[in-house]
């Protein structure tokens, strides 16, 4: 077991509702001395007065006394963004370095971010995101995602976690779960991914946090070994916790 906490950074966009359970999740086990994690600050890429479920969340990161840091990137340089998107990431990236530069983390989850990164930042530091899909499964929103498994009729889906590239939604992969589809239906698979999201951001975490599982140089690496293709965890596993 790892003695000093493991150290976290939060991005998050939060357009939805699950940013927000996802941190509570976390949080609440965290607070609970059920994770080793010390969260050292939260950035969102929205302001209050851009949405409900945004207000939401800065309202409760604030009321937790954690460092937020909120930054719109609705109201960032439109035009640059609407002309030349790869120039606006970068210089949107680079006010928001500027803003979480001095904070020294092991990791910055993303959990409900909805903008790429720029390659600028994730050489800045060891970004992991959830992507509602498997390893080889579909690229995009979570919304894409699903389109795309009814369409081309897959027969297993899952949720995983990887370390953010420049190769969107396909870099190194650290865990990861799947389930059988057995209905076609968009919402009925959604709600099947969502309910394994929360847990394997947890046991993600939990494994970062005992030293179990690593990253060094954007490698995954599990008891001191490479790990070439992700560490699957068994949907039973994740039921219990």
């Amino acid at each position: 077991m790892m003695n000093s906490k493991l150290s976290i950074g939060w991005f998050a966009t939060s357009r939805g509702t699950t940013s927000l359970k996802i941190f509570n999740y976390i949080y609440e086990d965290i607070k609970a001395n059920k994770l080793n994690v010390d969260i050292k600050f939260v950035f969102i890429n929205r302001e209050l007065g851009e949405g409900e479920n945004s207000d939401k969340f800065i309202n409760t990161i604030k009321s937790y006394n954690i460092p937020l840091f909120s930054f719109s990137s609705l109201k960032f340089k439109p035009d640059l963004r609407h002309k030349e998107v790869e120039k606006w990431r970068e210089e949107f990236d680079k006010e928001v370095y500027e803003k979480i530069k001095n904070f020294k983390v092991d990791v910055i989850l993303l959990a409900g971010y909805m903008l790429i990164l720029s390659e600028f930042l994730t050489k800045k530091f060891n970004f992991i995101n959830l992507h509602p899909a498997l390893p080889w499964g579909p690229k995009g929103t979570w919304q894409e995602v699903i389109n795309k498994i009814i369409e081309e009729k897959h027969k297993e889906h899952g949720v995983m976690i990887h370390i953010v590239t420049e190769d969107l939604d396909r870099g190194p992969v650290l865990t990861y779960c799947r389930f059988e589809i057995k209905d076609y239906d968009f919402t009925k698979i959604r709600q099947q991914g969502v309910k394994y999201e929360l847990p394997l951001v947890k046991k993600t975490l939990y494994l970062l946090s005992e030293g179990e599982l690593s990253i060094y140089n954007r490698t995954p690496i599990f008891k001191g070994e490479v790990l070439k293709s992700g560490l699957e965890i068994k949907i039973e596993e994740l039921e219990k916790l």
